[in-house]
């Protein structure tokens, strides 16, 4: 077995163990903030699945929004259900200045511009049409993009990419 006693790591047969921190102690969670306008769809479904798929106890997610909707958009949630995911329980938030500073990463859904504060060190913008006012078929559509792009950002945080690598890769993440 290797160990990294720097990082506090164990490495026994290609696998990697993150050890908690010691009896008493907590370990700090990192949110991972999905922020859109309504909160009623494209963030709650990143949140859904980033809190589904995420087994690393360092990272949840949370989502918000600008201009909180009344409720989660029934077609979103359709489309989670469709993919054995939930959305009850869930209902749209307001984002605030305090979520952002708290945040580990903000990932706005394609709404940066609608956003009265995001800290630019920690702020991703995934440009992602809203599916607001479509058929069912373009919330699948989005659905499915941010499936894909929330499941390579738990790969990237599992491997201790850091803040600024992530970030940076911003330009490969667009809808065609």
């Amino acid at each position: 077995m290797e160990v990294n006693h720097q990082a506090g790591e164990h490495r026994h047969k290609g696998f990697k163990y993150t050890p908690r921190p010691p009896h008493g102690e907590r370990m700090e969670e990192k949110t991972i903030l999905f922020v859109c306008v309504k909160n009623s769809a494209r963030s709650q479904m990143a949140e859904a699945f980033f809190n589904r798929f995420n087994d690393d106890p360092r990272f949840r997610a949370m989502s918000a929004g600008t201009e909180p909707a009344d409720g989660i958009d029934p077609l979103a949630r359709k489309a989670m259900e469709e993919v054995g995911i939930s959305l009850d329980g869930q209902y749209p938030k307001l984002y605030t200045e305090e979520m952002a500073d708290k945040a580990y990463l903000v990932i706005t859904m394609g709404c940066l511009d609608k956003c009265s504060y995001a800290p630019p060190e920690k702020t991703w913008d995934w440009g992602l049409d809203d599916p607001y006012g479509h058929p069912i078929e373009k919330y699948r559509e989005v659905r499915d993009e941010i499936k894909r792009r929330v499941l390579r950002l738990i790969e990237d945080l599992k491997t201790e990419k850091s803040r600024e690598e992530i970030i940076g890769r911003k330009g490969l993440f667009r809808l065609s």
